[in-house]
């Protein structure tokens, strides 16, 4: 099939959904697992995308619409940083340097980190990226190897691309020279991020139109040099597409499958992995994910932040974090989160581009300390943490699913009485109003 036809295909079956139509937006609506609460942090012009922490603590946004760059300091006052750049879309630090990915390329602002925190230095152009196309966005950071890692999407949602740096991952020398493509069959590889424990490159991927609404998926895959990961011949756990006359399912078998796969046409276009102190220990290194919503799918999905179970480095499992942005029953949004980055003080920071919001999501359940379970005497321990006893109180503390006697009960304190049938592995449980937070002990 051409091009032309395969096209036309695609646009019949988009002109054949229903819209998804906008709704006002109200907090209310938003929600959370049990123990998680979230607020309205501030809010940016232009549609914030992806985000990072600068060496000040200070959170920085990339306004793409905007064409501008804005310094959050505190809930509700936002400065901005920079104006009149290219479709700024991503922003990292090297030292006090600011880097924004923009439309076709990467730029560099010396000592942009300022007491008032506006950038006074000038754009210096640092490496070049293909422009335009049909997805215009990139994105750009460093690697924990001091070289940038940047990506552009491909033109199209199935075809051949001309210019290989489409629908790849590329590699640079930190000052822009030395380009590398490392990786190929990324059709839109909007986010990435590296795992903390395993120290490898995980990065989330849009699928193709056009096949229906549950093919293909999106994907998380964990970038390695030299791989193929498919695009646009392959799909999921290297599954053949025949696209058109120049598909070639065939190389299926030489491509590399996916980490995990997403429910098609979620959109996920970003990813961070939690590494702060305020949630549960048992969420650090797991993974988030923007899932911008759907457009192209008869029932729509995505809308929201999902969190995979990713800290032993795999990936294990998948749930919701924050949603409530679409109704399924008027089939209207409120909201398309993007970007969802934990901060220095242990909270999780959401972009959202199309209120403008940054929304902040604070854990307020029980947090057992990591190691915070230490034993005193036969069978009576103590247990170490925050907001594990709250007003009015109601609170359990169970040893593999028993209920525990407790001697002792205060917010950041609880001693207990470990049942006398118990031995090997047990998993300790403190359940208040809130939330419950585990841990596990071993008893000989």
């Amino acid at each position: 099939m051409r091009r032309c036809c395969l096209y036309l295909l695609f646009l019949a079956a988009a002109q054949a959904q229903p819209p998804v139509n906008s709704r006002p937006f109200r907090l209310e609506e938003l929600k959370t697992p049990p123990g998680y609460e979230v607020s309205v942090y501030a809010r940016v012009n232009g549609g914030p995308r992806l985000m990072a922490f600068g060496p000040n603590r200070v959170l920085y946004v990339a306004s793409r619409g905007g064409g501008s760059v804005y310094a959050v300091p505190e809930a509700g006052r936002v400065v901005q940083a920079l104006r009149g750049l290219n479709g700024p879309h991503s922003v990292t630090f090297r030292d006090n340097d600011l880097y924004v990915a923009v439309n076709d390329g990467v730029v560099r602002f010396r000592e942009a980190v300022t007491e008032d925190l506006v950038v006074r230095t000038n754009a210096e152009r640092v490496l070049s990226l293909p422009a335009g196309g049909g997805h215009s966005t990139r994105t750009a950071y460093f690697g924990p190897d001091g070289r940038i890692y940047a990506t552009a999407g491909s033109t199209c949602n199935f075809c051949v691309e001309s210019d290989a740096r489409r629908a790849a991952m590329m590699r640079y020398e930190a000052d822009g020279s030395g380009e590398q493509i490392i990786a190929r069959g990324l059709r839109n590889t909007v986010g990435f991020a590296w795992h903390p424990l395993t120290g490898e490159l995980w990065a989330v991927d849009n699928g193709g139109d056009g096949l229906g609404d549950d093919e293909p998926p999106d994907e998380i895959n964990v970038v390695a040099e030299a791989k193929d990961y498919g695009w646009p011949d392959c799909v999921g756990q290297a599954r053949g597409v025949r696209w058109g006359w120049q598909a070639r399912p065939e190389r299926c078998g030489d491509t590399q499958g996916p980490e995990w796969e997403i429910q098609a046409h979620s959109a996920a276009l970003a990813i961070s992995f939690y590494s702060g102190e305020m949630f549960p220990a048992s969420f650090q290194n797991d993974a988030l994910v923007g899932l911008h919503g759907s457009w192209n799918r008869n029932q729509p999905t995505g809308f929201k932040v999902a969190r995979v179970r990713a800290a032993g480095g795999r990936a294990t499992a998948i749930e919701d974090f924050l949603w409530g942005f679409f109704d399924p029953n008027t089939r209207t949004r409120s909201g398309r989160p993007m970007h969802a980055l934990s901060g220095p003080d242990g909270a999780v920071y959401v972009s959202d581009d199309t209120t403008g919001n940054i929304y902040r999501v604070v854990y307020t359940g029980p947090r057992i300390s990591p190691g915070g379970i230490v034993r005193v005497a036969d069978r009576i321990y103590e247990l170490y943490g925050r907001n594990l006893v709250r007003e009015p109180a109601e609170f359990g503390l169970y040893a593999n699913g028993l209920l525990a006697e407790t001697l002792y009960r205060s917010p950041g304190q609880v001693n207990f009485v470990l049942p006398g049938s118990l031995s090997g592995d047990i998993t300790i449980a403190v359940k208040n109003e809130r939330a419950v937070d585990e841990a596990g002990i071993r008893v000989e």
